[in-house]
């Protein structure tokens, strides 16, 4: 049987809280909601005493907003994720959101089954965009000088002056981040245990400085690490 996932869950409507605590009471053999909060400074605190998988968390919420709350979450509390869960649909919001730190990005009128679907995905150490949204970052990528393969990724590329003394594992295990793959999918594929795979991609998030798993991915690139 697999680990009954831990939730809190940050929004500012009393309405939406009893709400999402009712539909997830069906599920509790799979997902608990442990306490819901009015404001980001009152689950940072609780956080402190227990500590839980997931967070779902509103952006407009009163005092701290979602995103400021999810860099110092997931800076205080580096394994536990963080889905934004929230009405807020412009490009910029959701890549600020990513940018601090948050594995998972999804709009509030989502349907309860895909909400289920990607808590789970996150809690699994994947990153989940609502793909009503996903489009909204297209606009946002740098668009290619060439067409030309050869120009787009030279083989003589100057890597960055820094060694992160990574081993050959480490930089596949970076490639299948890159490719979105979770920590269980990693663990598969390099035949080894899904907290191994844990173990192994938190020290390299503590070798590149980050937090999130697309902050490493980008990293990666810019450094010419593979």
């Amino acid at each position: 049987m697999e680990k009954v996932i831990s939730v809190y869950i940050v929004e500012d409507d009393k309405l939406a809280r009893t709400t999402y605590k009712l539909l997830f009471s069906q599920i509790e053999d799979e997902i608990n909601i442990e306490d819901t909060f009015e404001t980001a400074e009152e689950c940072l605190e609780m956080l402190k005493k227990k500590p839980v998988d997931v967070v779902l968390m509103d952006i407009g919420l009163p005092y701290m907003n979602g995103i400021e709350a999810t860099k110092i979450l997931k800076r205080r509390f580096a394994n536990t994720k963080v889905l934004m869960l929230t009405s807020h649909e412009r490009g910029e919001e959701i890549l600020a959101s990513m940018a601090s730190g948050a594995n998972a990005y999804a709009i509030k009128d989502i349907d309860f089954p895909t909400l289920v679907t990607a808590i789970k995905h996150v809690q699994q150490g994947g990153l989940w965009i609502d793909p009503r949204i996903a489009g909204l970052l297209l606009k946002f990528l740098p668009k290619p000088e060439s067409t030309d393969l050869e120009k787009l990724y030279p083989k003589k590329r100057q890597r960055k002056n820094v060694d992160y003394n990574f081993s050959d594992q480490d930089i596949e295990i970076l490639k299948l981040i890159q490719k979105g793959k979770t920590n269980r999918e990693i663990g598969e594929i390099l035949h080894i245990s899904e907290h191994t795979a844990k173990s192994h991609i938190s020290k390299i998030f503590r070798k590149l400085s980050v937090n999130a798993r697309v902050e490493a991915a980008l990293k990666a690139v810019e450094y010419n690490l593979f």
